[in-house]
């Protein structure tokens, strides 16, 4: 849908030109309206709305298109200005020309914020490794100034833009696509939160299995919050530095009113929750979100999870039941066996469900995991399903060796461990 729409105004930009319009200018301008259309799209898949989200299989793919059609959008603003170049009538300390500046300024910096942690410190400038070391908390809250600058970027193209003065259909198109954009920010921004289901709950045991994680187990106050296997919630914790809202992967079963969480200390804030959360902080759940359910898939499948990955599969384990009807071959992979959760409860889950077929991967002893070894047990013919959550080089690496070994795209899902 993104591509036909995407393609659909290109068509009438082709289509509609208005005439004296010199070719340059007009390609030019056709990009900047194209990357407000692609801002305008991002933020519409921010809005977390269900039927967005149904649409692309899960939250975890609607934050990865966001993502992929934001920066696509900064690319062409930024080539916009230099192949438009400047009207005879621009004046360069105009309202219209300020609001472009801050526009691009702005995106480009929440663009590039956004894609640091995943540069090589050792091949880019000093700013870049500055941003990159900024806690997820930091940008998670710069990066609520988007529609902010996106709201500028559409009216300074209204202001300035002389293809949009001279067509009305572009015109007229361009100021719909600009009020969806704006309109999903304000949705977002201001009515969200009291559209979204938020449940109380309480925090009745926290535990420690190692210096990285923490183990919260919450109880609902009032109504508990309802979820299947493999979803995730947002959760925001009271306290003094409280009520930040984060994304975790339930570990309980949907029967058991009780939810469990694991965190893994990787920020600012989640390192201060594995330090300081207590029995009896409040908490508040949002959702539930995602749609990584091995229930769509067939027989012989394959499930990986890597470190902090288990979360969502141990939901999954925990709601087996005499129906369980999938012969599995499950990996988990761990730096060292010693960081590896649930063991036990894994290996008990697979005594009762013969078709379970766990194997723990100690990086440290045993080597990465590759796609050779993951399919080397199932029978000849099979046509298995992958499944896998853990970290992103991870998850990658083994999606690349699973198409190698020809399974189709869409027998491959993965639940993406970072989606900033």
């Amino acid at each position: 849908m993104i591509v036909v729409v995407t393609l659909g105004n290109a068509v009438l930009w082709a289509v509609a030109r208005p005439p004296g319009q010199p070719t340059a200018r007009y390609v030019g301008e056709f990009l900047g309206a194209e990357a407000v259309l692609l801002f305008s799209i991002s933020l519409v898949l921010a809005t977390l709305l269900t039927f967005i989200e149904r649409a692309f299989g899960g939250l975890d793919r609607v934050a990865l298109w966001h993502r992929g059609v934001a920066i696509a959008g900064v690319l062409l603003m930024v080539v916009h200005p230099t192949v438009a170049g400047t009207t005879p009538t621009t004046d360069p300390s105009s309202l219209a020309l300020n609001l472009g500046h801050v526009a691009m300024i702005g995106l480009v910096l929440l663009a590039l914020w956004a894609v640091a942690p995943s540069l090589r410190a050792a091949r880019w400038p000093g700013p870049i490794q500055r941003l990159a070391r900024i806690s997820y908390e930091r940008w998670l809250t710069g990066h609520r100034l988007t529609g902010l600058f996106v709201a500028a970027a559409v009216v300074h193209g209204l202001l300035i833009d002389p293809v949009l003065a001279a067509s009305t259909v572009l015109k007229v198109t361009y100021l719909v696509i600009g009020a969806v954009g704006i309109a999903a920010y304000a949705y977002r921004e201001l009515v969200a939160r009291f559209v979204i289901p938020v449940y109380d709950y309480t925090v009745t045991d926290v535990q420690r299995p190692n210096e990285t994680t923490v183990d919260v187990f919450l109880e609902p106050v009032g109504r508990p919050l309802a979820f299947s296997p493999g979803q995730f919630v947002f959760l925001a914790f009271g306290g003094d530095n409280g009520w930040q809202r984060h994304p975790f992967s339930v570990a309980s079963a949907p029967t058991d009113q009780r939810l469990e969480v694991s965190i893994k200390a990787v920020g600012d804030y989640t390192r201060d929750l594995h330090d300081q959360l207590q029995p009896g902080t409040p908490a508040k759940a949002a959702g539930p979100f995602g749609g990584f359910d091995y229930t769509h898939g067939g027989h012989h499948q394959v499930w990986v999870a890597g470190g902090m990955g288990i979360t969502p599969f141990m939901s999954w384990i925990r709601a087996m039941d005499a129906s369980f009807d999938r012969e599995v071959w499950f990996f988990y992979t761990v730096n060292q066996e010693a960081e590896a959760l649930y063991l036990d409860e894994i290996r008990t889950a697979a005594a009762a469900h013969p078709t379970l077929h766990p194997q723990l991967v100690d990086s440290t002893r045993d080597g990465y995991l590759t796609a050779d070894t993951a399919l080397a047990g199932l029978p000849a013919g099979a046509d298995p399903w992958v499944y896998m959550c853990g970290p992103p080089g991870m998850t990658s690496a083994l999606a690349d060796g699973f198409h190698q070994r020809r399974i189709p795209a869409n027998r491959i899902r993965w639940e993406q461990f970072n989606i900033r």
